[in-house]
């Protein structure tokens, strides 16, 4: 944090370098530092005409430099942020899942190339390798879905499955310039150029070597600033990340426990952005008390998709609008494709109604309503029959038998809902659906509004 507040200082007082590069896996403190660069090199009268942010990885050299070279309108300066370009990353550096997503979309819009060249990308396949088609691209596909096998819902499997083949037709192979050429280009202005009227900053999320290039050219002309994972000291009240958050929560007033810091960041990995995306519950959920203890981490902050889900059913089965919409948002941001989040929330609904029908019709008892998760694993789930599994579908995703944790949530969870609510709740999530496939609406107001009606006890009951 040291370095990028001398960066803002320095801003303030008109020392302000043409080319910023920052890189590293502090994603959140990155974004942080672009936002306050923003606001303080372009006022907001003339960020319309002045400021220009590319996301996309595919953002070509060429228009960069054209653009940095264009006089800015009313204004000191343009300023150009370029995020995770690939010409600069790796393609392991690359955040892969994202490019496959992207692929996909582009496939729905029916821009097959487009499709294709991201694919390629995605799958660390040459353009030629591709549109070959053979044992490369089929080993490729199979590596894919084994290393994102966690992250990768049933339509993106089936999507590789049936769509990826034929995309090779699509392939452009004469598009395949090399990152190294346009990173050379890039390299060749930072040296020469003569523009004062422009700032670049370009971020990468993931940490370059200080022997790469453009590190020690940048550092040349401009600033380079890494934003290495911070390393946590043996003492929480020595380490930075405490203090960050520390500073933080003073605007809701509130304060956070040494121990309870120390669970979150176990939770989290030390990340300061899953750190800040869980704050925001936090805070709702111990409500007027004025600090946030372990148990309060324990209970609220979770650290896989499918737990992020357990919390946000948990939320509509209290009613409570507000933590639902903070887990909702905090799931938003691990995980952007709001269709998988309505497929985890059909899973997990349509779990928590097996169980419910079990328990009415006396297959499940209650007593095991108070056990801790090992004693229900040895007690209980180890001794379930096999006639009694064999009742619900045989798929793993569709029967809550099968899986331990699933089935231990959804009995805790189950009190908070009536069968019928549960029901309403199915026919609900299946309109949600079919809102989203026929693009009536934004997936992510589709899901908002669902969240809505399913923590609205009148919604429910009609």
């Amino acid at each position: 944090m040291g370095q990028s507040s001398d960066i803002l200082d320095e801003i303030k007082r008109g020392k302000i370098s043409p080319v910023y590069l920052f890189h590293g896996d502090e994603v959140y403190l990155i974004e942080n530092t672009i936002a306050s660069m923003i606001e303080s090199l372009v006022p907001k009268s003339a960020s319309q005409f002045n400021l220009d942010v590319f996301s996309n990885p595919d953002v070509s050299v060429d228009e960069i430099i054209s653009i940095a070279e264009t006089y800015p309108i009313l204004a000191d300066r343009r300023l150009i942020v370029v995020k995770n370009p690939s010409f600069l990353l790796s393609k392991k550096g690359a955040d892969l899942l994202e490019v496959f997503l992207e692929s996909k979309e582009q496939f729905r819009s029916g821009n097959f190339t487009k499709s294709a060249s991201l694919l390629a990308k995605a799958l660390e396949l040459e353009f030629d390798e591709f549109a070959e088609g053979g044992l490369d691209f089929n080993r490729a596909i199979d590596n894919f879905k084994s290393k994102y096998e966690q992250e990768l819902s049933s339509e993106d499997i089936e999507f590789l499955d049936d769509n990826s083949k034929s995309l090779t037709s699509h392939i452009d192979i004469f598009t395949n310039s090399s990152n190294s050429s346009g990173l050379d280009r890039l390299i060749e202005w930072l040296q020469n150029r003569t523009s004062s009227t422009s700032v670049l900053i370009i971020s990468v999320n993931t940490t370059l070597n200080t022997n790469d290039r453009i590190v020690k050219v940048v550092s040349q002309v401009g600033r380079v600033l890494s934003f290495a994972r911070l390393r946590p000291p043996s003492n929480v009240m020595r380490d930075p990340a405490y203090k960050i958050i520390s500073d933080k929560l003073k605007e809701y007033n509130k304060t956070i426990s040494a121990d309870a810091f120390a669970e979150l960041r176990n939770k989290t990995g030390n990340d300061m952005g899953q750190m800040f995306d869980e704050l925001e519950k936090l805070v709702t959920y111990i409500g007027d008390r004025k600090q946030i203890e372990k148990r309060d981490v324990e209970d609220v902050v979770a650290k896989t998709d499918f737990e992020r889900i357990f919390d946000l059913t948990r939320a509509v089965g209290q009613r409570s609008l507000p933590l639902a919409l903070a887990n909702l948002r905090s799931i938003m941001k691990k995980s952007d494709d709001p269709i998988k989040i309505l497929s985890m929330l059909i899973r997990q609904i349509r779990f928590l109604l097996q169980t419910k029908l079990l328990f009415e019709k006396g297959l499940l008892k209650q007593d095991m309503t108070v056990l801790n998760y090992n004693d229900f694993q040895q007690k209980f789930f180890k001794k379930l029959s096999s006639e009694l599994i064999a009742i619900l579908p045989d798929s793993d995703k569709l029967n809550v038998l099968k899986q331990p944790y699933p089935l231990y949530i959804s009995i805790q969870q189950i009190k908070n809902f009536t069968v019928s609510e549960l029901i309403k709740a199915m026919e609900r999530l299946l309109e949600a659906d079919i809102q989203i496939k026929s693009g009536t609406l934004t997936p992510e107001l589709v899901v908002e509004l669902l969240i809505v009606d399913l923590c609205s006890k009148s919604a429910l009951s009609h």
